[in-house]
């Protein structure tokens, strides 16, 4: 047998196809070819061929440009619902509406003729969201929207209490309910004008199964009162970060001496009782029924020794002023007598050296100015006064709470004694200082 090898190059070349008959004589490419070629019609029978059909995209989310709208200029805006979709029926070839979504359609509600508040009906209109596909819209499953406008208002309410009580009985027998405390004694109510406007009244309402025998914080039920009794929609409370709290004091009514506080004592009044009597000497009056066996007295005023001048020192207090205890009978003032006969008054002047700022005021830098403070009037026995001299007399002032403006002022001073226990200084007294904002 013979090989190719023994035969010319000329005679193996005329065995093999050429050209487009080489190619059309590959199986692998005639049919790659084929495949290519009816992808190719498939194409062309879906774009040019593809039947028109009507088709319904679900949930198209209604826009409400409220941006420069003629509401928007007259102050009005949207409450209540808001968060519309609707069905947008559209028509187009096959193979282009099958593959619509909301995303390829914008439906906007016309706020033109929106001029006043109240429930507004808003015609709906329909766009292509410019996605470059070929269909035409229709219909929508609804042509409005209703949407109230109105202006927006704030008002601020007083919190009344309300509490619901088994045959209106609050609290046990023998006892007596008390000023109600709220944690927050007022709220804001918000909303559209319109119903902000028919809020009367706020309450805090909260029910006991039976009645009260101690003091008892609960949290109520915030509701709003309006002139017409009527639900209030898209109106809204502010009662802070945390919940309103109520708390209902139960009260024993007890009888109980009277007396006075003193601040800025000496030393020594710390320890030994100011001689001081209350007119009337006794009072009814309604305290927690938790500090009944604690209380041995109503205190129905302070005095500042600063008051006090030597021998007698009248006070008159308003019952009214008393604010930790209910005054139950029909007392409404009280005359406290400070007897501090035995004392004697001599002036003294209080070196510039004893004079300092204690304390300076937040966002103020302040220096003194001038130098001692003279005829301050002392107050003490004979052996006190005696013993007195002017460098135990010292001045400070603190400034924490002092109504400060930039430049000079006087403020008040405090004067103590230094080296006494019994002494005190009468009256009231200032120093000029220098403040500079910081």
């Amino acid at each position: 047998m013979q090989t190719n090898d023994q035969f010319p190059t000329s005679v193996v070349d005329k065995q093999k196809p050429k050209g487009l008959r080489g190619i059309l004589s590959n199986n692998k490419i005639v049919m790659l070819f084929s495949l290519l070629l009816a992808f190719a019609l498939w194409i062309w029978v879906s774009i040019e061929k593809s039947p028109v059909v009507t088709q319904t995209v679900s949930s198209v989310p209604v826009k409400i440009e409220m941006e420069n709208s003629v509401p928007a200029q007259l102050n009005l805006q949207m409450f209540g619902n808001t968060d519309y979709t609707v069905d947008v029926i559209v028509s187009g070839r096959r193979f282009i509406v099958s593959t619509l979504t909301a995303d390829d359609i914008t439906v906007t509600a016309q706020t033109n003729y929106v001029d006043s508040s109240g429930n507004k009906s808003l015609q709906l209109k329909a766009v292509a969201a410019q996605s470059g596909k070929d269909f035409e819209i229709v219909g929508l499953s609804q042509n409005y929207i209703d949407v109230y406008f109105d202006t927006y208002k704030e008002a601020e309410f007083a919190v009344e209490p309300h509490i619901v009580a088994p045959d209106g009985k609050t609290v046990v027998d023998g006892c007596m309910l008390g000023n109600i405390l709220f944690s927050e004694t007022s709220v804001v109510v918000s909303g559209p004008s319109t119903e902000v406007n028919k809020v009367t009244g706020v309450l805090a309402e909260t029910s006991v199964s039976a009645p009260l025998a101690a003091t008892t914080t609960v949290q109520p039920e915030i509701k709003l009162q309006s002139d017409t009794g009527e639900t209030l929609s898209n109106v809204s409370l502010d009662v802070g970060d945390t919940p309103i709290t109520m708390t209902m004091p139960v009260l024993k009514v007890v009888t109980l001496p009277t007396t006075v506080n003193f601040k800025n004592a000496p030393t020594w009044y710390l320890n030994n009782a100011v001689p001081v009597t209350v007119s009337p000497a006794n009072v009814r009056a309604a305290v927690p029924v938790e500090q009944v066996d604690e209380i041995k007295s109503i205190p129905v005023g302070t005095v500042d020794f600063a008051e006090l001048d030597r021998g007698y020192n009248v006070f008159n207090f308003k019952a009214s002023d008393v604010t930790d205890y209910m005054i139950m009978d029909n007392t409404l003032r009280f005359k406290a007598n400070v007897n501090m006969t035995g004392t004697i008054m001599a002036t003294f002047t209080v070196p510039a050296q004893n004079i300092s700022i204690t304390a300076q005021k937040d966002g103020f830098r302040s220096e003194l100015l001038g130098g001692a403070i003279e005829n301050v009037r002392v107050v003490g026995t004979q052996e006190d006064i005696a013993a007195l001299t002017n460098e135990m007399l010292f001045a400070s002032v603190d400034l924490t709470d002092a109504d400060l403006s930039a430049g000079e002022q006087s403020v008040r001073v405090r004067i103590e004694i230094k080296g006494n226990t019994a002494a005190w200084a009468s009256g009231t007294y200032t120093v000029r200082i220098r403040s500079t904002a910081q």
